[in-house]
């Protein structure tokens, strides 16, 4: 998918490593957070060597990457907690205290037979007490991409005890996911292109940070081995916007008078070692 304005520019081997330039890693085997970086670390840092040789960067993400690690997280959690409520809602009043984490891990070790059959349920019971073991097991189940993980959100609420219209589980579902196109979250930045060769929708999170050392790093081609090499650089605009974005996430937060009087505290003691 090639994006109508996208949000990189190709650069010269003439042109100094700068903020805004993206990485790719050079092992095909990097993991989803080093394969591609964002260079976070500003351009007079660059250039006059305060980075001590260190360059911070934040990760690129593919936009499955990130709703599989970020949001789907979140929607298996919701799900899991109304269907545990469905559950209590037919445990018989003599049933052990079990609690919420429990019983969302209960489906997961036992068979829903084995279940019913130790809480002693039988009849209409015993079938609400079924769809909702079901629905936990099968949203708590392990995904490897973001099809399977939308496929047991969906599956497993419409199997679940009261549950509504498929297309209406359907709808909440994607809507959910969508969500962070259209409000994205304060720490991610949505980027639809990053490179020539990367243009299918990617989430730069700005929470986790890599910093690798500026010689591990090709701007152009090399005889030496590196582990990256600058691919592109986002356009001025996207990468203030970025930048901006990225100190509202870790902005000063006041702290209590108590903790600086015990920093100062702290700081006198240090000398009393030397008198």
């Amino acid at each position: 998918m090639t994006g109508l304005f996208p949000e990189y520019q190709e650069t010269s081997i003439t042109e100094p490593l700068r903020q805004g330039d993206v990485l790719e890693a050079t092992a095909p085997g990097a993991s989803f957070w080093e394969r591609h970086l964002l260079v976070l670390t500003a351009d007079c840092d660059l250039a006059r060597g305060k980075h001590r040789g260190r360059v911070t960067c934040v990760p690129l993400l593919t936009a499955p990457e990130y709703l599989l690690e970020m949001k789907v997280p979140v929607l298996r959690e919701r799900a899991q907690s109304k269907f545990v409520a469905e559950l209590r809602k037919v445990l018989p009043p003599e049933a052990p205290n079990i609690s919420d984490e429990r019983l969302k891990l209960w489906p997961c070790e036992a068979e829903p037979a084995e279940i019913i059959s130790a809480l002693g349920l039988d009849g209409k019971a015993a079938g609400a007490t079924k769809a909702a073991l079901e629905s936990i097991r099968l949203v708590s189940n392990e995904t490897l991409s973001l099809d399977e993980a939308i496929d047991a959100l969906i599956e497993s609420q419409a199997t679940a005890p009261n549950a509504p219209k498929r297309q209406t589980i359907v709808n909440k579902v994607l809507d959910a996911l969508r969500s962070p196109y259209s409000s994205p979250p304060g720490d991610a930045l949505f980027l639809s292109s990053i490179a020539p060769e990367n243009t299918f929708g990617y989430f730069a999170y700005l929470r986790h940070l890599e910093q690798i050392e500026e010689s591990d790093i090709a701007i152009g081609p090399s005889r030496t081995a590196t582990s990256y090499r600058r691919i592109a650089r986002l356009r001025d605009r996207y990468t203030h916007a970025l930048v901006q974005q990225f100190a509202l996430v870790f902005m000063s937060i006041g702290l209590p008078p108590a903790y600086e009087e015990m920093r100062a505290l702290h700081s006198e003691f240090m000398g009393e070692n030397y008198l």
